[in-house]
């Protein structure tokens, strides 16, 4: 893959973005929109509520069929994000 520092690495599809130097609100929201052709999830309001939104998101049927890293075996939202970001590849 291509890594762009600025907006990740495009993954033979399309841009992930890189969650190393955002917040969790605003990488989650950037990736709500990115994941909007998956199914619907909700804002994160709440940072604590990441895992929350993350197994929301690993439950949508084609991000689930590539084995996805599981929120709930991490504590930090940072380090399941960049697992995340490597192990789904997200279409056009």
């Amino acid at each position: 893959p291509v890594h762009c520092p600025r907006r990740g690495r495009r993954r033979d599809g399309a841009w992930m973005i890189d969650p190393r130097t955002m917040t969790v609100t605003d990488w989650t929201d950037s990736m709500t929109y990115q994941l909007e052709k998956y199914g619907t999830i909700s804002k994160l309001m709440n940072p604590a509520d990441w895992q929350g939104w993350g197994l929301g998101v690993v439950s949508f049927f084609e991000i689930s069929k590539q084995n996805p890293p599981n929120p709930l075996e991490y504590d930090d939202w940072l380090e399941w994000a960049f697992a995340f970001t490597r192990a789904v590849q997200l279409s056009d």
